[in-house]
């Protein structure tokens, strides 16, 4: 499966930040915490096994929003089913919406809370 090692996102500079996802680093930061935080609240009982991280699943999402690719050349890069990456770009618009870190959606048209 293909993702960006978190040592290599750790080397990004600001301007690979804007440049790969569209984003300051500090957007990029707040997010991945939002995220970590929503899947914490989701899953408190027992965590589960996911085949992307977290990390991945927000950059696949910013990858999706950004460069404007289909969700299946995405699902290709990633070695996962359509449905996964569309299922995780669904899960993370709509857990950033009701953070109110994003402000529109490309696949959610409503906020769930």
């Amino acid at each position: 499966m293909r993702s960006i090692p978190e040592q290599r996102i750790a080397e990004f500079q600001e301007q690979d930040y804007q440049r790969y996802f569209g984003i300051s680093k500090l957007e990029f930061d707040r997010m991945l915490k939002a995220l970590q935080e929503a899947y914490r609240q989701e899953h408190k009982r027992k965590t589960r096994f996911t085949k992307i991280s977290m990390m991945d699943k927000l950059i696949l999402t910013l990858i999706y929003r950004y460069e404007y690719r289909t969700m299946e050349s995405i699902a290709k890069e990633y070695e996962v089913s359509l449905d996964t990456i569309a299922d995780n770009i669904h899960w993370v618009e709509r857990t950033l919406l009701n953070a109110d870190i994003l402000q529109t959606s490309v696949t959610c048209v409503y906020k769930t809370n």
